[in-house]
C-alpha cells in the first residue's frame, strides 16, 4: 500500500510539472503557395538595352512545401524547415527573331519563430526564415523557324537553334516574417505568412563555370511575399 501511495505521489508531481513545462505540442507538414513581388528594374534595365519587353510589378506565384513542430519546453518555441521558390518568364517577339528571359529562385530555409494562441482556433506567430538557395537568370534568342518543326533547323552547319544562356548564383537568404494560423480540424492546420526576402548573391557564373564580372547588383530576388500553409499534423495542447 505505502509502495502504490508513493508511486502516485511521484506521478502526481510528474504530471504536474510536464504541465507547466510542457504547455504545447505540435508537428505536421504540408504544401504552401504564395505570392511574391521581387523588384525587377534592374533586370528591366538591362533587358531594355537588347530592345526586350521587361517584367511587370505584379509578382510571381511561388511554390513550395515543409513542416514545423512546437517546442514545448520553451512556450511559444515554432521551428520549421521549408522549401519555396518561384519563376518568371517573358517572351519579345520579333519579326524573324524571338527573345525569352526566365528568372527564377529557390532556396531552402530553417525557421524560428515564437507563436501564442489567439482563442481556441487562432493563433499568431511572429519570427523569420534564414537559408541558402539560387538565384538564375537564363536568356535566350532563337529563329522563329524553330516554331515550326524541321528536323534540319536542329542539324547540321546551318543549325537555326540560336542562343541559350543560363547564369547561376547562390543566394544566401533570409526573411522576417508574421503570421496567423487557423485550428480547421483536429489534424488540419492553415496558416498565413507575410514576409519580406532579402538575399545576399555570390559570383555570378554562367553555366556554373564561367564568372561573370560587373554583373549587376541590383538583379535580386528580393521582395514582399504572402504565402498560405495547408498542414497536416498532430496538434496537442
Amino acid at each position: 500500500m505505502k509502495k502504490l501511495l508513493f508511486v502516485l505521489i511521484i506521478a502526481l508531481l510528474y504530471s504536474n510539472s510536464q504541465a507547466q513545462l510542457f504547455n504545447k505540442f505540435s508537428i505536421a507538414a504540408g504544401p504552401v503557395v504564395g505570392w511574391n513581388i521581387p523588384s525587377f528594374t534592374d533586370l528591366n534595365a538591362e533587358l531594355s538595352k537588347a530592345g526586350m519587353e521587361g517584367f511587370g510589378s505584379e509578382g510571381v506565384f511561388a511554390t513550395g512545401g515543409g513542416g514545423f513542430i512546437d517546442i514545448p519546453v520553451v512556450k511559444g518555441l515554432r521551428l520549421g524547415g521549408y522549401g519555396y521558390g518561384f519563376s518568371a518568364s517573358k517572351t519579345t517577339e520579333y519579326v524573324n527573331t524571338s527573345r525569352i528571359a526566365e528568372f527564377s529562385y529557390s532556396g531552402g530555409f530553417v525557421s524560428v519563430e515564437y507563436s501564442r494562441k489567439m482563442g481556441k482556433s487562432f493563433d499568431w506567430t511572429i519570427g523569420g526564415m534564414a537559408g541558402i538557395g539560387s538565384s538564375n537568370l537564363k536568356l535566350v534568342n532563337f529563329s522563329n523557324v524553330l516554331k515550326q518543326w524541321n528536323i534540319n533547323n536542329f542539324i547540321g552547319d546551318t543549325a537555326a537553334n540560336g542562343n541559350i544562356v543560363s547564369l547561376k548564383s547562390t543566394s544566401f537568404s533570409f526573411v522576417p516574417q508574421a503570421g496567423i494560423g487557423f485550428q480547421a480540424a483536429k489534424f488540419l492546420y492553415f496558416k498565413l505568412n507575410a514576409g519580406y526576402l532579402f538575399t545576399v548573391n555570390s559570383k555570378w557564373k554562367m553555366e556554373d563555370v564561367i564568372e561573370v564580372n560587373n554583373f549587376p547588383s541590383g538583379i535580386k530576388a528580393d521582395g514582399f511575399m504572402v504565402n498560405l500553409g495547408l498542414y497536416i499534423g498532430l496538434f496537442v495542447d
